[in-house]
């Protein structure tokens, strides 16, 4: 029987619900009441009191919610929610030394009562309002297409307001829109979200205390055509007696610009003018500083920010050097096949004067010394030797050569009486002693 009656499930189920229908009517005769809890957001009120302070503040915890408890009939619970209670701090209640806030509730539902929050103070930390306006500035992402780079942009509004707890807004160092420039060759415009930055460049998230003027701005973002243009140098005046001008050199050979192809089209350099560059009287490297904007072409811009160059106008001292040159080495020019040019000595000294670097490179033939004697007659003549030394060198001084021209006529009939004379001589000695 007792076996029978433990292994029988139907009577096992019929138990339960026996026991569930007594519980049901012991409540039902005695609704007891119980403890229960909700969790209800919580409300901020009379922050005017503290804006027109001109401070903010911030829950501790970043609390938004709190557990209410209550006491309600137990056939009554299921009909409480979250709904029944408002939960609430006024900031006109603050007690400034430690900045605590009672909570309040107000319960809408007549059914539950002793009711509390936990917890049941707030802390609450207060901080100066700061407003201060910032200049919108763009940050540019991407790169426009080869030869093109971003001109001068528009921003609308220019400027706005930023205003939240002091410690918030001193994180801020710039405020501004991203425009994206990737591939662009042309004109760009449209709105962008305004962004904050750190003093790295980095984007601030936002805390919902920090409140913004403007959310948005519309940007006019021009996009120009870049030219490299080569930099041509004009000077003026003479260097000091002794010197020369060799040329210029300039911390930078070329530059590039940007403006529209219509402006750029026509241009291939930039002349920097000759009054810019003068020389007189200089004795050593003589350097100019230069600004560049003053010689661009209308509606054309550098592309970088450095308009100023450094131009040195080089200068170097002339020097001497003494070359002394065989007699051999010196070509007749217009010598007759009727005469013979006899020179006074085997050597002549050639004194040229010009940049050391120049001098060393000079050799006997490239002096290309020669001696015209295309009008010599017969007789002795002083003649002027010249060279072809060019633009790098001048002459300071050469000895003047002695020329003896002979006609060669005259010397063969002198020559043929001689010989004849001579024959004639031995005949007269071989004569005499055969007698």
């Amino acid at each position: 029987m007792e076996k029978k009656l433990i292994n029988n499930l139907k009577l096992k189920i019929l138990s339960v619900f026996i026991a569930f229908f007594v519980w049901l009517a012991v409540v039902n005769i005695s609704n007891p009441d119980i403890t229960a809890t909700q969790i209800v957001s919580l409300d901020v009120i009379n922050e005017s009191v503290l804006t027109s302070s001109k401070k903010t503040y911030e829950l501790l915890d970043d609390r938004s919610t709190v557990t209410v408890s209550y006491k309600v009939r137990t056939l009554d619970a299921g009909g409480v929610s979250p709904s029944d209670f408002r939960a609430y701090i006024d900031l006109a209640d603050m007690y400034e030394p430690t900045g605590a806030v009672p909570v309040k509730i107000e319960v809408k539902n007549n059914r539950v009562d002793s009711v509390e929050a936990k917890p049941g103070v707030i802390r609450v930390r207060t901080e100066d309002l700061q407003e201060k306006p910032f200049e919108l500035t763009p940050k540019y992402v991407g790169k426009a297409e080869e030869g093109y780079r971003q001109g001068s942009v528009s921003l609308s509004p220019s400027k706005i307001v930023v205003s939240g707890p002091q410690s918030l807004v001193g994180q801020i160092s710039s405020v501004g829109i991203e425009i994206d420039l990737s591939g662009a060759t042309e004109d760009l415009t449209g709105t962008r979200p305004i962004k904050c930055y750190d003093a790295n460049g980095e984007e601030i998230a936002l805390d919902e205390r920090v409140i913004l003027s403007r959310t948005e701005a519309d940007y006019d973002q021009s996009i120009l055509k870049v030219k490299n243009l080569g930099l041509n140098f004009e000077t003026e005046g003479r260097v000091a007696e002794g010197y020369r001008y060799t040329g210029i050199e300039s911390s930078i050979n070329s530059v590039e610009v940007v403006g529209l192809k219509s402006d750029l089209a026509g241009i291939n350099s930039i002349t920097i003018p000759k009054t810019e560059l003068n020389m007189d009287g200089a004795d050593s490297d003589r350097k100019v500083n230069i600004d560049l904007k003053q010689y661009l072409p209308d509606g054309v811009s550098l592309a970088g920010e450095e308009s100023q160059i450094t131009v040195t106008i080089k200068v170097e001292p002339l020097e001497t050097k003494d070359i002394v040159l065989g007699a051999d080495a010196v070509r007749q020019v217009g010598a007759s096949s009727h005469y013979s040019y006899q020179f006074d000595r085997d050597q002549i000294t050639v004194t040229i004067k010009g940049l050391a670097e120049d001098l060393d490179q000079l050799t006997e033939e490239s002096l290309e010394a020669e001696v015209d004697v295309s009008d010599m007659q017969p007789g002795t003549h002083t003649a002027e030797v010249t060279f072809q030394l060019g633009a790098a060198y001048e002459l300071v001084s050469c000895d003047p050569l002695q020329i003896n021209v002979h006609d060669r006529t005259e010397e063969s009939k002198e020559s043929m009486e001689t010989e004849s004379q001579a024959e004639t001589e031995e005949e007269s000695a071989s004569a005499s002693e055969q007698s």
